[in-house]
């Protein structure tokens, strides 16, 4: 067997065995559902098990950072109406990277509610050009497909919207163009800085989504070069990009069995880091040795 074959081989298992995990969620997206809950003040979870989704009210609108899968867009308009907000000021939604589980109910909310998308602009780019980077999942959602974005971000620019700036870094490894968002919050009179690490999904770094995705960088040095760029943001209020992320379920649980905001955390963000730079290490380790594989 060939290289290209093992690695197309080896990702299409990968595949099948993804849509087997997720296959009573896309049949029954409900199952997933969260009760919407306020992190900080303006700061508000509407996402569900699956994929994290944040409302940060601006004082002129608010913003969504991802929209979710497009299966599960009900339970998002839901969730927003629940948490005291109108889906139709949604002014803007920003997407920490181009994968469909990320960007899935934006069209709907672009012709809902004329909401505008923004992502960056090396992530719009690699899907304009790959539209397959996208993992655009045709089984289960067959009319699924990439949104046109509104705006493309830049590295280190600041989004800014009515009283809220969001600082969006450039942090590329699970994709070419992930972003990092930080942006302060306030909670009880005091102000902290909330951090999202864009994506953190290490399966994309691995051989057969390297082959993919038709990659021609080193995605795992990616990620380490981004961790390290990150490492020193002196984040409080970590957030999550899928609730594993920064625990978002067993933090809820904790806030509402035991009070106070466990979302307020000054460990989980070097954490969450850490053990994310382990797992990629990893991955490097286990790349090499099957590369050595095929050159032997």
């Amino acid at each position: 067997m060939t290289r290209e074959e093992y690695l197309k081989t080896k990702y299409y298992e990968c595949y099948d065995e993804y849509i087997a995990k997720y296959k009573e969620f896309y049949a029954n997206p409900s199952i997933a559902r969260i009760e919407p809950f306020k992190i900080a003040d303006g700061l508000y979870y509407v996402g569900d098990r699956k994929v994290c989704i944040h409302l940060i009210d601006t004082g002129d609108g608010l913003i969504l950072i991802d929209s979710g899968y497009i299966g599960a867009a009900h339970l998002l308009v839901d969730s927003i109406w629940r948490a005291g907000f109108d889906p139709k000021n949604v002014l803007w939604i920003i997407h920490t990277h181009g994968h469909y589980d990320h960007f899935g109910a934006s069209d709907e909310f672009r012709r809902m509610y004329g909401t505008k998308l923004a992502i960056s602009k090396v992530d719009a780019e690699s899907v304009r050009l790959k539209p397959h980077r996208a993992h655009v999942n045709k089984d289960s959602f067959p009319y699924a497909k990439i949104p046109a974005f509104d705006y493309e971000i830049e590295d280190g620019e600041i989004f800014k919207l009515g009283n809220v700036e969001i600082r969006c870094i450039l942090t590329p490894g699970h994709t070419d163009g992930v972003l990092s968002l930080f942006f302060n919050v306030t909670d009880n009179g005091n102000t902290y800085l909330a951090g999202l690490f864009g994506g953190a999904g290490v399966r994309a770094l691995t051989l057969p989504y390297i082959w993919y995705n038709e990659s021609f960088t080193d995605c795992p040095q990616q990620m380490l070069n981004s961790i390290e760029k990150i490492w020193n943001e002196p984040v409080m209020v970590h957030l999550g990009n899928h609730p594993y992320n920064n625990r978002t379920i067993e933090k809820r649980e904790k806030q509402l069995k035991e009070g106070g905001n466990p979302f307020i955390s000054p460990d989980s963000w070097h954490i969450f880091l850490g053990d994310l730079k382990e797992k990629v290490e990893k991955i490097i380790k286990d790349n090499k040795e099957l590369e050595k594989k095929f050159t032997e």
